[in-house]
């Protein structure tokens, strides 16, 4: 008998629940739009819109697309329902903006959360290089103001956090407001069968944005198209 493969990427809303208390949702894979990405903020607002109960949402992401991450975040701080993230493994990058969103956020003892500057491919002339290094500022500007709302530190240490790329422990997390509970570790499990899931193929994490860069170089890539969007991308 041939074993069913097990989807390791998802975004999806569980609805094998004994009552109707909670609504329970998984975001499992990178922060992105499709094709790219599993977790998106269309995908997201698609399943919550009209959840009226309280919202459970559990997270095991390295991240992606940081523009993406910042609408899921802000979507859950204006949704009606009371939110409870909990990190299942790890919410890194693009994925603990997303946590940040949450009314309260738990962390088993084992799992781990990072922070760090958004980052980007470029290419071009010396302006345009410019233009994307102010761009990525003022995008480290919006992911400030995203922790600092839960950040119980002072500014510059905020800043050593994310200048360093840190690797919270659960524990670490908690001293720094960024988790609200830690519980005991525990082992995920998904019943397949009792879920409704939003499916995409794998693919590399990729962020478009418009870039008003060397309008030249872009029409000489034009037989590149897909190398030119991944050059600049904007990646958490």
């Amino acid at each position: 008998m041939e074993m069913e493969k097990i989807q390791s990427k998802f975004l999806m809303m569980d609805n094998n629940q004994q009552d109707n208390s909670k609504s329970v949702i998984y975001m499992y894979g990178n922060v992105g739009k499709a094709p790219f990405g599993d977790i998106s903020s269309q995908g997201v607002r698609e399943m919550l819109d009209g959840v009226t109960n309280d919202i459970e949402i559990h997270i095991n992401s390295n991240g992606g697309d940081a523009f993406e991450g910042i609408a899921i975040c802000n979507y859950l701080k204006n949704h009606p329902s009371n939110v409870t993230a909990v990190i299942d493994g790890i919410a890194a990058s693009a994925a603990s903006l997303i946590a940040m969103g949450a009314n309260k956020i738990e962390m088993p003892s084992n799992t781990t959360m990072m922070v760090h500057r958004a980052s980007t491919y470029a290419f071009g002339n010396a302006d345009s290089l410019e233009k994307q290094a102010k761009m990525l500022r003022d995008v480290d500007e919006a992911l400030i103001q995203s922790y600092n709302s839960r950040f119980n530190g002072e500014f510059f240490q905020l800043e050593t956090l994310l200048d360093n790329e840190t690797y919270m422990t659960a524990e670490k997390a908690k001293s720094f407001g960024f988790c609200d509970v830690i519980t005991d570790s525990i082992q995920s499990s998904v019943d397949s069968e009792s879920v409704i899931t939003n499916e995409v193929e794998e693919q590399p994490i990729i962020a478009s944005i418009e870039n008003e860069g060397d309008k030249r170089t872009q029409n000489a890539e034009k037989s590149a198209n897909f190398m030119v969007s991944l050059l600049k991308s904007i990646k958490l």
